[in-house]
């Protein structure tokens, strides 16, 4: 299975994870589901608008931001990091 493969499956779940969380800001829930997106679109365009660092430091922002009240998002969100790494994203 390709590394793209595998982020989208693990960006499937981050997905179904947010929508089933009571995040409690439907700010932050909005700002998530658009990172996922762009990261998806990152990943089928890469030659396109979203920049490597402006995603993997939303990414990381994210995932400090949640580390204590949502653990299991964090942990998502930081397999979803490491999957782009190995990507050189």
């Amino acid at each position: 299975m390709t590394s793209a493969k595998h982020l989208d499956e693990s960006l499937s779940i981050l997905r179904s994870e947010i929508h089933a969380l009571d995040i409690g800001d439907e700010d932050a829930r909005r700002r998530l589901d658009r990172l996922v997106l762009d990261i998806g679109t990152r990943i089928k365009n890469p030659n396109g608008a979203v920049t490597d660092e402006r995603l993997t430091g939303q990414l990381k922002a994210s995932i400090l931001n949640f580390e204590v009240s949502h653990p299991r998002l964090a942990v998502l969100m930081n397999d979803v990091l490491e999957k782009l790494s190995a990507m050189g994203i």
